[in-house]
């Protein structure tokens, strides 16, 4: 009998112990292991359900010095908390399995190299796009692979509040409170909203595809809190839609990470993403690209992907033998540059408001040409009103990061422009 400690019965939590108590017979039939939860620990476990002859606790750490546990299923969220009671589990010789993408995005790297030392199981699937097996792919199916790219739509939350702005015409607080209302977004989505959250995933692909440390601190990081209907509607007209995505990729000793928005043309695969679902493409030097697809947010999805854990620490128990555990050895062995953003190239679409004068366009584009960006696309569009600046909307041909910083600084210094210039990346095709 494998006895499982659990930590948070929150959303997740809840929907983990239902996903247990409705598919037991299935998962028991896989994997030929009794298995039940035997303590669940919870801030406020005195106000919530929970099943008669399970011990509970408010204190999380204190499942780490109960003996017969084999399993510690850890859905608080808290990264210091967290971080303690993995460690501290591991080094009790406890098997350990966490959704908290924060946490293995910050301290990743250390608590692959304890699991290791005390060779103990360390699962982390649901802390990357939900029910997608994104890391079961990269530590058992692509190990005859070499990697050369991972691109994706792997925040839930952002994705169905850019979907439902393009589909409904709403602005992004109005998409944002739908999202909380279905579940999809916290209370707090600031994580979501500013990029942080998708940073967590990309950060912690790159380390498992790459063998890096986990480049956090390193990942170039842009929300999507400045995106407006007015950006919704023009890059319509130009044959594109708004995504925010992340991608990592290696060139030569380099290896460069970024969350990001981006316009994707409506003949692009991720276009056809909509709502809560996430979308990943894995490109390798044989197997060209493979996407996979599924439901990126929500309770049910996330418990989902801890179930997958639960059954490979079952395995590992029994046979000793996981592609996690190969997998997680590697991390940090090798020690690539991180690129610097400044150094990337791209199409750009640059959203830029000024004065409706004479000559106003014919300055915008000599400052452009100065710089010899070529425009591949230039729209200009009513004002909203009488005393209203004009939009003018550029998309350039591919340009260095650095060098569209340049010249947006130009231009905003013009005299007749009235505002930021706003820009975002036009996705490669390829």
């Amino acid at each position: 009998m494998i006895k499982i400690g659990l930590c948070g019965l929150g959303t997740v939590g809840k929907s983990f112990v239902e996903h247990i108590d409705e598919s037991y017979n299935l998962i028991k039939n896989k994997i030929g292991t009794d298995f039940e939860i035997t303590a669940i620990a919870d801030r406020s476990i005195r106000k919530k359900k929970y099943k008669d002859g399970i011990k509970i606790t408010e204190d999380a750490m204190s499942l780490v010095n109960i003996k017969d546990i084999d399993v510690i299923v850890e859905l608080i969220g808290n990264v210091d908390l967290s971080y303690e009671l993995l460690k501290q589990s591991i080094k009790n010789q406890k098997h350990v399995i966490t959704a908290n993408k924060a946490l293995i995005a910050k301290h990743g790297g250390e608590l692959f190299s304890l699991a290791s030392k005390h060779n103990t199981f360390i699962g982390f699937e649901a802390s990357v796009a939900g029910a997608i097996p994104i890391i079961h792919a990269i530590s058992a199916n692509f190990t005859n692979e070499k990697i050369t790219s991972i691109a994706g739509i792997i925040n839930g939350t952002s994705n169905f509040i850019l979907h439902k702005m393009s589909s409904s015409n709403c602005d992004l607080q109005f998409a944002l409170t739908e999202a909380q209302k279905l579940g999809y977004a916290e209370a707090d989505p600031s994580f979501d909203i500013n990029g942080t959250d998708a940073a967590h995933k990309i950060s912690i692909l790159a380390a498992l595809a790459f063998g890096i440390k986990p480049p956090l601190e390193q990942t170039d990081i842009e929300g999507i809190e400045s995106i407006t209907n007015m950006d919704i509607s023009y890059t319509k007209e130009l044959g594109y839609i708004i995504k925010h995505v992340g991608v990592t990729e290696i060139s030569g000793e380099v290896v460069n990470v970024s969350v990001h928005p981006v316009l994707v043309a409506n003949n692009n695969i991720f276009s056809q993403v909509p709502n809560e679902m996430n979308a990943i493409v894995v490109k390798g030097d044989r197997f060209g690209q493979t996407m996979l697809y599924g439901h990126g947010a929500g309770g049910n999805a996330t418990a989902s992907a801890v179930i997958s854990d639960l059954v490979s620490a079952i395995n590992f128990i029994n046979y000793s033998k996981s592609s996690y555990t190969q997998m997680v050895e590697t991390v940090g062995k090798k020690s690539y540059d991180i690129g610097s953003i400044e150094n990337t190239e791209s199409q750009y679409y640059l959203r830029i408001s000024a004065d409706d004068v004479p000559g106003v366009m014919a300055e915008i584009t000599n400052k452009l040409a100065e710089k010899e960006i070529s425009i591949e696309a230039v729209t200009q569009h009513e004002p909203t009103d009488a005393n209203s600046p004009i939009p003018i909307v550029i998309i350039t041909n591919n340009v260095r990061h650095m060098l569209i910083k340049k010249v947006i600084k130009d231009i905003e210094q013009m005299e007749n422009i009235k505002d930021k210039v706003y820009s975002i990346r036009i996705l490669d095709n390829d």
